[in-house]
C-alpha cells in the first residue's frame, strides 16, 4: 500500500488514492523555469531555446507527463478546429454530394486530431466571417468558388489558411476539383455518339466557376463535332432538383425541343427526369439524359442515371490534407489538384 504522495507508474496518488499526472508547476520547479515556459516548450514554441525545450521535455518524460491536448493547442495559438463552409438552403447537406464530401474531410481530419465546425453561406454574408470573428478555427475549407471570389482576398489579408473545393477563377489559393470541362465533354460526346444533334444543357449558376466550366465543356464537345452552339438550348438552373424541373420545362416548351439533355449535376438531372415524366415524356425513348457527380441517388431513380462520376470522398480527403499542411507550414508540392473523371453509363441515355 502506498502512502500519500507516493509515486505510481503514471504520476502521483493524492490523499484519496486517485491517480493524476504531473502538473506543469512541478515540472517548472524541477526545471527551474516558469510555468509559462513549460507550456511554451511543450508546444514547441521556437521562442524557447532548444536546450531549455529538451530539458523540460526530458523531465516531463521522466514523470510520464502527458500534456492536455487543448492546452497545447492554445499555447500554439491553435484550436484544432477546421471551419467548413457549405452552400446554404435549399442545397446544404440535403445535397448528397456534400454529405459524401464531408465524410472524406471528416475521416481525414479525425486522424490528425481536428474537429469540424460547419457553417452555411448566408445572405447576410459569408459564413466564415462569423467563424473567424469568434476565433474558433485554424483554417477553412470553402465550397463553390465564385468568379473573382471576394473571400480569397479577405482570407489572405488575415493570413487564414484555406482550401477550396473547386477550381478558383484565377487559380488562386489551394484547391481540389474534378475536371469539370473534361467531364462535361465526356458526357456530351456520349450523347453525340448516340446520334443526338440537338442537345440541351441545364447549367448551374454562371456566377460559379464550376457552372461556367461545365458549360464550356458542353460547348467544346459540340464545336468539335461540328454541331453549332445554340443559346436557346441552354437553361440555367441552381444545382437543385426543383431547378432541374423548371429548366427541363423551359427546354421542352421550345418549338423544336432537344432530343437529349446534359444536366450539370445529378440533382438537376433527376429533376429533369421527373419534370419530363410529368409531361408524358419517356426517358430515354423520347429524351436522353445525362448528369454529373455520381451521387447514390442516380442509381436509385428509374431509369438509372447515366452520369459523370466524381471521386467525391477522395476530394474530401485531399482537401483536408492540403489544409492541414497549410496550417502546419509543411511543404505543398501540388497547390491545385484537378482530378480526371469517368462516365458511368446506365439507362437514362439508352444505347
Amino acid at each position: 500500500m502506498r502512502s500519500n504522495g507516493e509515486k505510481s507508474g503514471n504520476g502521483y496518488k493524492n490523499g484519496n488514492g486517485n491517480e493524476h499526472t504531473m502538473t506543469m508547476q512541478k515540472i517548472a520547479t524541477l526545471a527551474g523555469v516558469s510555468k509559462g515556459t513549460v507550456s511554451r516548450a511543450l508546444a514547441d514554441d521556437p521562442k524557447v531555446s532548444e536546450k531549455t525545450r529538451l530539458k523540460i521535455k526530458e523531465i516531463a518524460s521522466s514523470q510520464n507527463y502527458r500534456p492536455n491536448a487543448a492546452a497545447v493547442s492554445l499555447a500554439r495559438g491553435r484550436t484544432n478546429t477546421i471551419g467548413l463552409v457549405i452552400p446554404s438552403a435549399p442545397r446544404a447537406l440535403s445535397d448528397p454530394f456534400y454529405l459524401e464530401f464531408l465524410g472524406g474531410v471528416g475521416d481525414f481530419l479525425i486522424t490528425k486530431g481536428y474537429n469540424i465546425l460547419l457553417s452555411p453561406m448566408s445572405e447576410q454574408g459569408p459564413g466564415h466571417v462569423k467563424l473567424l470573428e469568434t476565433n474558433r478555427i485554424d483554417g477553412l475549407i470553402l465550397t463553390e468558388p465564385e468568379q473573382a471570389d471576394a473571400r480569397i482576398a479577405y482570407l489572405r489579408d488575415r493570413a487564414i489558411p484555406f482550401v477550396f473545393l473547386g477550381q478558383t477563377s484565377d487559380n488562386e489559393g489551394l484547391w481540389v476539383d474534378g475536371d469539370n470541362v473534361g467531364g462535361a465533354r465526356i458526357a456530351v460526346n456520349h450523347l453525340l455518339g448516340l446520334g443526338h444533334r440537338r442537345i440541351g444543357c441545364i447549367t448551374g449558376s454562371m456566377n460559379l466557376v464550376s457552372g461556367a466550366n461545365r458549360l464550356a465543356g458542353y460547348i467544346t464537345a459540340l464545336t468539335a463535332a461540328g454541331v453549332p452552339f445554340q443559346q436557346e438550348l441552354v437553361a440555367e438552373g441552381d444545382f437543385t432538383e426543383p431547378g432541374g424541373r423548371r429548366a427541363v420545362a423551359q427546354l421542352l416548351e421550345l418549338e423544336n425541343p432537344p432530343t437529349a439533355i446534359f444536366a450539370c449535376n445529378d440533382l438537376m438531372a433527376i429533376g429533369a427526369i421527373n419534370g419530363a415524366r410529368e409531361r408524358g415524356i419517356s426517358i430515354p425513348q423520347d429524351l436522353a439524359l445525362a448528369g454529373f457527380d455520381g451521387i447514390r441517388s442516380g442509381e436509385l431513380i428509374s431509369p438509372k442515371l447515366t452520369t459523370v462520376v466524381q471521386p467525391i470522398y477522395q476530394m474530401g480527403l485531399l482537401a483536408g490534407e492540403l489544409l492541414v499542411k497549410s496550417i502546419l507550414g509543411e511543404e505543398i508540392t501540388t497547390r491545385h489538384m484537378l482530378l480526371p473523371l469517368d462516365l458511368k453509363i446506365r439507362e437514362s441515355c439508352g444505347g
